[in-house]
């Protein structure tokens, strides 16, 4: 007869086991996993930036990595058509990335540790890393790419204005192929501004 509440009492310490080891037990953070595509502006927000623009084919719903379970992460991109126009970027793009609790971090402490990660490794490399008034914490810098065909090259430039907000690191890009200038950092600012503003509204 206590056989039962026995097994009860069993399988209820291997359920906690099993919650904690999820991270149960440590807050998710503010957000539920965030697709891309709610944080992207509208298309007369986004006219100054990609001329005739339009949103690129793809799902946008938050997934993990590969398909599995942790992190979820969402991309969207909105280009020009046709394509090569850059007035003055070719594509902007917004990518998010929804951190989930664990054992010993909740999700805005990793969406932390995940943001200084990424700018730790880019100064590491000496690459050129600004803060930027966007989010909880922001930060902005050029990818730059190098493409030779036959006897030409083809630069390419990625402008990132990477931030936090509670438990979602976003990451707003605009790619052109001209040498990007202060107002083209500035547009991606201000493009990022507005969705983190996006973002905030989803709670």
């Amino acid at each position: 007869m206590l056989l039962a509440p026995a097994c009860a009492v069993v399988l209820g310490g291997c359920g906690v086991t099993v919650a904690w080891r999820f991270g149960l037990f440590n807050s998710d953070g503010r957000f539920d996993d965030v697709d891309a595509c709610k944080l992207m502006p509208d298309a007369p927000t986004l006219a100054p930036l990609v001329s005739n623009g339009s949103r690129e084919p793809g799902d946008s719903k938050p997934d993990g990595l590969f398909g599995w379970a942790g992190d979820a992460r969402s991309e969207c991109k909105w280009s020009s058509v046709p394509r090569r126009v850059d007035q003055p970027f070719r594509t902007v793009r917004v990518f998010a990335k929804t951190a989930h609790a664990t054992t010993d971090q909740t999700g805005p402490e990793r969406a932390t540790e995940d943001l200084e990660i990424w700018y730790s490794n880019r100064v590491r490399r000496d690459q050129e890393v600004t803060a930027a008034d966007v989010g909880e914490k922001g930060y902005q810098t050029i990818d730059k790419t190098s493409i030779v065909i036959v006897l030409a090259r083809i630069d390419v430039f990625d402008i990132h204005t990477k931030f936090r907000i509670s438990n979602v690191v976003i990451d707003v890009s605009a790619r052109t192929h001209d040498q990007p200038n202060d107002k083209k950092k500035a547009q991606v600012t201000a493009l990022a501004t507005a969705v983190a503003e996006r973002l905030k509204s989803l709670n």
